[in-house]
């Protein structure tokens, strides 16, 4: 056995990674598909209404989990269509929904299969989490701040946080920007307590992925996930995005709290398509 081999055993082990009566990929599986319907719904209800239908139509025959995996192959063909229509400016949150549905389709309902998505919900955990942290560190722009200045000059959601930290004046002049082109800027604030909270963003990422990657430091790691994804939510409202992983990093818990997350999923998701289409609803920015 190589070294390697060795490593991922002490990692990953059918023995310590099994949970009796394991129903976890049920439970992601309709979640996932409600996930879907929702944001079929949110996107393209008002201008394809028949393709946000089919997705719907899929997501209440996933409820009967004999139907599920049927259900699952259906949908794979309507999101590589999302993604080609997006290529080559594909959202990671696209990426990780096609990677989940491919990945559950393949696998059965034993407990042999619950255990290898817990494994491979790790391994997702870790790869997302580090590498979008990484990216930061490589694109440089959190450093001094400047990417998320710029969300600040362009977005009322993104200056309505960051006014705790950023003087007044440093928002108008960023604002003062807009539209943003070649030359203009500089997108440059000068408060510290600001540039702490940025470059804590992907020190959190990083060191998250880093405690989730190793058994005795995982809940450690679990902690460290949710607050950056109750970060997310808070400043740039991924809503759906946030759901979804909320749900991948659940598999490092030894129960299927997943399918605890199902109702409440479901009844934020009813609320956001509501606030999405009935204009005298309180409006409320979130992305799909």
């Amino acid at each position: 056995m190589n070294v390697c081999q060795v490593f991922l055993n002490r990692m990953f082990d059918s023995e310590r990674d099994a949970v009796a009566g394991d129903t976890l990929v049920r439970s992601t599986r309709l979640l996932l598909m409600i996930h879907l319907a929702a944001g079929h719904i949110v996107r393209f209800a008002a201008i394809q209404p028949m393709r946000s239908a089919a997705m719907v139509a899929l997501c209440l025959i996933a409820i009967n989990a004999r139907w599920q995996r049927a259900a699952i192959a259906l949908a794979i063909p309507l999101q590589i269509y999302n993604v080609h229509e997006k290529f080559p400016n594909v959202a990671n949150h696209l990426w990780i929904e096609t990677l989940m549905l491919v990945v559950l389709l393949m696998l059965g309902d034993s407990e042999e299969d619950n255990t290898l998505y817990r494994q491979f919900a790790c391994w997702l955990s870790f790869i997302v989490l580090f590498y979008t942290g990484l990216q930061k560190l490589w694109y440089g722009t959190y450093f001094d701040g400047q990417y998320l200045a710029t969300k600040i000059a362009l977005f009322h959601h993104f200056r309505d946080f960051f006014a705790i930290v950023v003087p007044q004046q440093e928002i108008e002049r960023l604002q003062s920007y807009v539209p943003i082109q070649a030359g203009s800027g500089p997108f440059l604030i000068n408060s510290l307590p600001y540039l702490v909270v940025i470059n804590s963003v992907w020190i959190t990422e990083m060191l998250a992925g880093v405690l989730l990657f190793f058994r005795r430091t995982r809940m450690a790691g679990f902690v460290f996930g949710m607050f950056v994804i109750i970060g997310i939510e808070v400043v740039a409202r991924e809503i759906f995005f946030g759901v979804l992983f909320v749900a991948i990093l659940l598999a490092f818990l030894r129960a299927d709290y997943v399918r605890r997350l199902l109702l409440p999923a479901t009844l934020l998701y009813v609320y956001l398509i509501c606030v999405h289409y009935f204009t005298w609803l309180p409006r409320f920015t979130f992305y799909p």
